[in-house]
């Protein structure tokens, strides 16, 4: 199975939000292999900002070699930049948001984990890391 991870994903658990259990399952997941997971340029940026603003450097790093290893990491290239515009435009929505919908679209991603409800305007399932992990991880 291939999913998109958005950035809160990860946030969750670096975080240790009250949901990062379901996320670690999910990342765990994507580590063993069990699931094909993609990234967002965007995603990828956005979880190092959060070790750069903390200066933690050694956790950024250790991210960069460990997403190089277990992700698939798509760019926003022209493809995902025109589609990202056209969703932007018809569903009223932030440009990262309409990147990363646009990313897992390209990316034939059969769902978006993210925690961000907005994201619902899409033709893409969107699954909670909690309903994604119940639904899919045992």
């Amino acid at each position: 199975m291939k999913v998109l991870l958005d950035t809160n994903v990860f946030i969750a658990v670096k975080n240790v939000e009250a949901d990062h259990q379901h996320c670690e399952r999910i990342l765990d997941a994507v580590d063993d292999k069990k699931i094909e997971a993609v990234l967002s340029t965007i995603t990828f940026a956005e979880v190092l900002t959060g070790f750069y603003q903390n200066k933690e450097v050694s956790e950024a790093e250790h991210f960069i070699a460990q997403a190089k290893q277990s992700y698939q990491i798509l760019p926003v290239d022209l493809e995902v930049a025109e589609r990202a515009a056209r969703l932007r435009s018809e569903r009223n929505m932030k440009l990262p948001d309409a990147i990363i919908i646009a990313t897992a679209e390209i990316a034939n991603a059969e769902c978006l984990v993210s925690k961000d409800n907005t994201l619902k305007k899409t033709a893409i399932d969107l699954l909670t890391p909690e309903e994604f992990a119940t639904k899919h991880l045992r």
